[in-house]
């Protein structure tokens, strides 16, 4: 009965920490949210690129957690650490909604072709 016990124990705090990031991940979007209407200028950038890291760094805790990845965040993490950047080092002209897309599709092409291939079921 002790072993029981200590498997649910293990799995609830697995569900507590998958519930912990899940809201972390809330925060940080909401906070992509404000730091995208700040005035343009380096505080924007930095502020975005900041967050776009934590939203990456997040899913790392998450792999290493033994948590499965969300990959809207990866992706949207990337995209704001990437339009950042960019803004940051003088490229202005990148449209952030735009790029979410590009890497959004690479993401989708690259998982089809790297999926494993069905096992035919025998009729």
């Amino acid at each position: 009965m002790e072993a029981t016990k200590g498997v649910a124990t293990v799995g609830t705090r697995k569900w507590d920490l998958e519930d912990r990031f899940d809201d972390i991940g809330w925060g940080l979007l909401f906070l992509l949210v404000a730091a995208l209407a700040l005035p343009n200028g380096t505080a924007e950038y930095v502020s975005v690129a900041g967050l776009g890291a934590g939203m990456v760094g997040l899913n790392v805790a998450r792999r290493v957690a033994g948590i499965h990845v969300r990959w809207f965040t990866v992706v949207l993490g990337v995209t704001a650490l990437t339009a950042g950047i960019l803004a940051l080092i003088g490229i202005h002209r990148v449209d952030a909604f735009a790029l979410f897309f590009v890497f959004l599709g690479a993401l989708t092409i690259a998982a089809a072709i790297v999926r494993p291939s069905r096992q035919s079921v025998p009729a």
